[in-house]
């Protein structure tokens, strides 16, 4: 789209260094859109020694280590709904995502969510534009081509306006604070400046990125990935959440297969 502010090309540099250190837990998404699973806590083995407290203190160390016994559990605590123990098993995620996304994922209320504000730091100036897959009802394109160009421009010129002026605020907010007009800046954050930004972000489109830490455990997770990778769930956020899940997978393979087995039994 538009030139990068600096917030933007800060972050564009970090997507590329953590594609760059941990390719397997890392995605990008869209034209902008970026999802890693940065973290994890807990296993397989961690979810079946829980549901065992009370009847024995032999300890699986691994998923590795399962018996067949060990994974029938597994299935059977998972088809059964016996939910406590999958609250043991934590996942963190990072992901860049149009700010209409993340009024649906914050939907899923039982986890931590983190955002990048624009109290603080410039919004990052990149927009979802929808490609031809993302604009097509069975093979019909809904927007065509002039229609996305002008939606690309549109966007475009809010971020030039508010890089315009954002910039004249703080040159008027330093000569008045030169010229004695208003006080000088005593550390940390300043408050004019930051008004400015407060006022400025109201203009910011639902298709503007937003950055996030979201931190699940997988009880919760497996909500998300059963209501928003159905294929009536929006195109948009289930391309989030197909790229979540394969992350997941490849973490835990044995509860991913697991809960595919138990969702297919369930018709979800």
């Amino acid at each position: 789209m538009s030139k990068h502010n600096k917030t933007t090309s800060e972050l564009e540099e970090e997507i590329q260094a953590r594609l760059r250190i941990a390719p397997e837990a890392c995605l990008r998404i869209g034209n902008f859109g970026f999802i890693e699973l940065e973290d994890s806590w807990g296993d397989e083995a961690t979810i079946v020694n829980t549901a065992r407290i009370s009847t024995t203190n032999n300890r699986l160390r691994n998923a590795e280590s399962f018996s067949e016994r060990d994974r029938n559990l597994l299935y059977q605590l998972l088809r059964d709904q016996h939910g406590t123990p999958f609250e043991t098993v934590y996942f963190r995620f990072r992901f860049v995502a149009p700010i209409f996304v993340l009024r649906q994922w914050v939907k899923h209320r039982i986890s931590s969510w983190n955002e990048f504000s624009m109290r603080y730091r410039k919004p990052i100036s990149e927009a979802y534009i929808p490609d031809l897959a993302a604009r097509s009802v069975d093979g019909y394109a809904v927007l065509d081509e002039q229609a996305v160009q002008e939606y690309e421009e549109l966007l475009q010129g809010l971020f030039a306006w508010y890089e315009r002026q954002y910039e004249q605020a703080c040159a008027r907010i330093d000569a008045d604070r030169e010229a004695g007009l208003i006080p000088a800046k005593s550390g940390g954050r300043d408050p004019y400046r930051g008004r400015a930004r407060e006022l400025l972000r109201n203009v910011m489109p639902v298709a503007a990125y937003s950055d996030v830490y979201w931190t699940v455990n997988f009880r919760s997770l497996m909500n998300f990935f059963r209501l928003r990778r159905k294929p009536d769930a929006q195109y948009e956020i289930r391309q989030y959440a197909d790229a979540a899940y394969l992350l997941f997978s490849r973490r835990l393979p044995l509860l991913a297969s697991t809960m595919e087995q138990v969702l297919a039994e369930q018709g979800n």
